[in-house]
């Protein structure tokens, strides 16, 4: 039987039937508090006995006294129980000095019980705070454990808010709450030394206040929107009550600890004050727990990202020094671009295909191209980055998109590869691969280019031995290069010019043999390039073989890395001729290169220019000169005469044609022709005088 049980025992038998019931007030108790009542069923008039004592807390602290039907027990520092008996009780009752003694005994041990118990949930609750700061690091959590804590060891409160300083910002900002609206975080900031928790935190010193209007005061500077934003998230004239704390770590304070009082009917002690603090000293501690703890993690985390990168790294290393061994011995092995490219393939598990920009080709051989050669070069000459295009296939109208890596040697476009992507596009791995292949297959093409270079330069020496030769070892020599002694030949000499950049230039060369090796298939029979030259030994004429170089100057003067001359020698009849045709084509090729012009011109084309080819451009410029200057003396004044001999010449000397040319009359042509005669110091009757005109007029206008 507990203490309770044993004194309603003892009471039922002084008190019998008489209705009572007992109150209890402990220190932070604002009223007296009903803790059980007793009255007789049978009784003929139920007489409430809840009729609540005075508080009397100005009393003299007593043992115990007995007044107006009351029995009231007075404990100094504890706390006081009244033991109320029915007002209509027949008469007073009287205890003997023993029954006081053992009923202010057991009051008092229930006085005690109560304590402990509450002693005990506050020693609970302590106790779950310090746990709850080794079981985690969720700061927020710990947080609101700590409050929801205080809140139930401290009666008197009933809602808590946590403020943290940021001295970014130089304020106070809420970081936890219980019993207030989530709002409160948005816009509450609170300066230092405003309203309670501002001056708590400014000076450090506890503050306690048990009424409302104490509470009222102590907030009057609060700003009118911190006000707001409080009001908005509970209804401060509710507040009956506040404590507030500081939370420190070593010397500095770092925050405040609130709770408040706006329903509960307890008053704040100064044990609660001691207890809060209690509570904000848990605080700090799982604050500097959580921020160490997330240095801690930070650090491992970085090391962790560290120690992956260089994972990472090492593994890419040891991919990269496999495909680059896997690709340099096909390099070693002079598999060629095919196999290169195929390889590549079946490493990257990608289609693969390679347009060979000096030779014109696509590996895999038959492969279809999706685009012009010279649309491919406008596309990737320029790039030295991969670039992702959609290409029309020109047997479908589905497009298909295409990852095209340029292959750039120096300032030279040598060609790309070109990958289908799906939507899984490229791995890394994938893209690797075809990095180190695109530069092992930049070496295999130049490696190829600089044999060719060395092989040029064979057919050149042999074919200038071929011209040089007379008698027997020509027909020797022609034989051994597979030409027919009575067969018709004529060479082609063509020279790019205006291309400064040397290693483009054999590039240029290069390409151009590729191009007519495949152009002249049929009909060529021997080709080459030295220096800034190409020269082509074709076995028959044709208008065909014309027009297709004419093209190719045309389509070369796209590309404007270089201006293409080309001239064409005529049909030798027997190898003994074919000196002469080559002597003739490379005449007609400088005829062009003299005059920084392009295209195409035969040696049988040029008549009388034919004289002119031994001389320098700077005579003919003289000759030019001498006959025109006083026409330049006083260009606007003599331009009208020099555009009617012009015309006279080119219109055949006829006075008829001339007149029609220039839209005027004979006449006015004579009066003109005479003038011009005078100022040339000529006389167009004169065979000399007029030839020396013609001439002039003649390269004016080739000029």
């Amino acid at each position: 039987m507990n203490s309770f049980s044993l004194l309603l025992e003892k009471l039922h038998e002084w008190f019998g039937e008489q209705p009572f019931s007992i109150w209890f007030q402990f220190s932070h108790d604002r009223h007296f508090r009903h803790i059980f009542s007793f009255y007789h069923e049978s009784a003929t008039t139920n007489i409430p006995p809840m009729t609540v004592p005075l508080c009397d807390n100005d009393a003299s602290p007593m043992r115990y006294a007995y007044a107006q039907q009351m029995y009231r027990f007075f404990y100094e520092k504890e706390g006081q129980a009244v033991i109320c008996l029915s007002h209509k009780a027949s008469q007073p009752l009287i205890l003997t000095s023993d029954q006081w003694e053992l009923l202010w005994f057991g009051i008092g041990l229930l006085l005690a019980e109560e304590k402990m118990t509450a002693k005990a949930e506050e020693s609970k609750k302590l106790f779950e705070g310090i746990r709850s700061i080794s079981s985690t690091l969720d700061v927020h959590r710990i947080i609101r454990g700590i409050i929801g804590n205080a809140l139930a060891v401290i009666p008197a409160a009933d809602a808590g808010l946590l403020h943290l300083y940021d001295p970014s910002i130089d304020r106070l900002i809420p970081k936890a709450t219980v019993g207030f609206h989530d709002t409160v975080f948005k816009d509450l900031k609170m300066r230092v030394g405003e309203s309670i928790a501002g001056k708590v935190f400014e000076d450090g010193i506890p503050r306690m206040f048990k009424t409302s209007q104490e509470t009222t005061h102590a907030m009057k500077n609060i700003s009118a929107d911190n006000f707001h934003s409080l009001n908005h998230a509970k209804t401060l004239r509710d507040l009956n009550g506040l404590l507030c704390v500081p939370i420190s770590r070593e010397q500095k304070r770092i925050g405040v600890l609130v709770l408040h009082q706006f329903h509960q009917e307890n008053v704040f002690t100064e044990y609660d004050l001691d207890l809060l603090q209690g509570f904000a000293d848990q605080t700090s501690i799982a604050l500097q727990n959580a921020e160490l703890y997330a240095e801690v993690k930070q650090a491992y985390e970085h090391m962790a990202a560290i120690s992956a990168q260089l994972q990472a790294k090492h593994d890419d290393l040891i991919q990269r020094n496999h495909i680059h061994e896997s690709i340099k011995k096909l390099s070693l092995q002079n598999k060629g671009a095919e196999t290169i490219v195929k390889t590549l393939g079946k490493m990257t598990g990608h289609s693969i295909y390679f347009a060979d920009w000096l030779e014109q080709k696509m590996y895999p051989e038959k492969s279809v191209i999706f685009f012009s050669w010279d649309e491919l070069y406008a596309l990737l000459n320029k790039r030295r980055q991969p670039v992702s295009v959609n290409l029309f296939s020109p047997t479908s109208r589905d497009a298909q998109l295409f990852c095209l890596y340029p292959l750039i040697n120096g300032s030279i476009f040598l060609g790309c590869l070109m990958i289908p992507l799906d939507e899984r596009g490229l791995s890394d791995l994938a893209r690797m691969t075809v990095e180190q292949g695109s530069a092992v297959l930049i070496l295999d093409l130049v490696k190829k280019q600089s044999i060719s270079s060395v092989l040029y330069k064979r057919a050149h020496d042999l074919f200038q031995e071929l011209i040089a030769s007379k008698g027997n070892e020509l027909f020797d020599r022609a034989r051994s290069m597979g030409l027919q002694p009575q067969a018709k030949y004529y060479v082609v000499y063509a020279q790019l010019t205006q291309c400064h950049d040397l290693a483009l230039l054999e590039a240029n060369i290069h390409r151009l043999i590729t191009r007519w090796k495949w152009e002249f298939g049929k009909t060529q029979i021997f080709v080459y390039g030295f220096h800034n030259h190409v020269t082509l030994l074709i076995s028959r004429d044709g208008k065909d073989i014309r027009e297709r170089l004419q093209q190719a100057s045309y389509e070369w003067e796209l590309g404007k890395e270089a201006s293409l001359s080309i001239g064409v020698g005529s049909v030798a009849s027997g190898i003994e001729q074919i000196s002469k045709s080559y002597e003739e084509a490379k005449k007609a090729a400088h005829y062009l290169t003299n005059r920084s012009r392009s295209g195409v011109v035969h040696y049988k084309d040029l008549g009388v220019n034919r004289l002119m080819l031994n001389q320098s451009q700077a005579d003919i410029d003289a000759f030019i000169q001498d006959v025109f200057a006083p026409f330049w003396q006083d260009p606007e004044k003599y331009q009208e005469w020099e555009q009617t001999i012009m015309t006279y010449m080119k219109c055949s000397q006829s006075p008829q044609l001339t007149a029609k040319e220039l839209h005027i009359h004979v006449n006015t042509l004579y009066q003109r022709l005479r003038k011009v005669e005078e100022l040339l110091h000529i006389d167009l009757r004169n065979p000399e005088d007029l030839l020396k005109l013609q001439l002039a007029c003649h390269l004016r206008h080739e000029g």
